[in-house]
């Protein structure tokens, strides 16, 4: 669940369908989540992995026909993989007859370090991407990394140089950049907010309902 995101003021709900987003099953339960959306609430984006070939294709397929607001993408890598999911999603659009752009694209970057070695720029590089998310705690596992490097007395080095990546691609291509809370944020979630808006981060996105109160408090 996300607060203040780029693309609408009020509340966006993101629904995390990670783990089997390319099944029937996946399928079902969006459709359930959409089904109690309310037209005055914000958006609603389908977190999905890295689409592979006709089943990641077919998956999509699916998913859109529900008329979701948009994707979020995680373990993006880059230019690369936002081109290659742009095109998916357009497929997409014409064979279910949606306005061509209108499904939005949210890349979600951390997992694949790929991204921070990367010098490529996003701008221009799709009109439907709305937005980055930063997900440190996928930064941290990819490598091997610690978040808070106790024996200098701050953050690990890896994070450091993500987060700072995150948030200079995003401010290069003209994009807002939202900061992925960890599941277990050290201290009040309002604190990490603002030290993600210190940071140049557009805003923070909660994991759960918990700190969503939090924030919103």
């Amino acid at each position: 669940m996300a607060e203040n995101t780029a693309l609408n003021g009020a509340l966006t709900v993101i629904a995390d369908i990670r783990t089997d987003w390319a099944t029937e099953r996946a399928t079902d339960e969006v459709q359930s989540v959409l089904a109690r959306r309310q037209a005055t609430a914000g958006y609603t984006l389908l977190r999905v992995g890295r689409p592979d070939g006709e089943t990641g294709q077919h998956a999509l397929e699916r998913l859109a026909a529900l008329r979701p607001d948009g994707f979020v993408l995680s373990g993006c890598g880059g230019v690369a993989d936002i081109q290659a999911f742009d095109v998916m999603l357009r497929v997409t659009e014409a064979e279910h007859g949606i306005e061509a752009g209108s499904i939005a694209l949210v890349a979600e970057v951390g997992e694949n370090a790929a991204f921070v070695l990367s010098a490529l720029p996003l701008k221009d590089v799709s009109r439907r991407l709305a937005a980055i998310v930063f997900d440190g705690a996928s930064l941290t596992q990819a490598t091997a990394s610690q978040t808070f490097n106790t024996a200098a007395s701050r953050a690990g080095a890896p994070l450091l140089l993500a987060r700072a990546t995150a948030v200079i691609t995003a401010r290069q291509a003209g994009l807002p950049c939202y900061e992925l809370l960890q599941e277990n944020t050290h201290g009040d979630p309002q604190t990490a907010r603002d030290i993600a808006l210190a940071d140049g981060f557009s805003g923070v996105i909660a994991r759960n309902a918990a700190q969503l109160a939090a924030l919103r408090a």
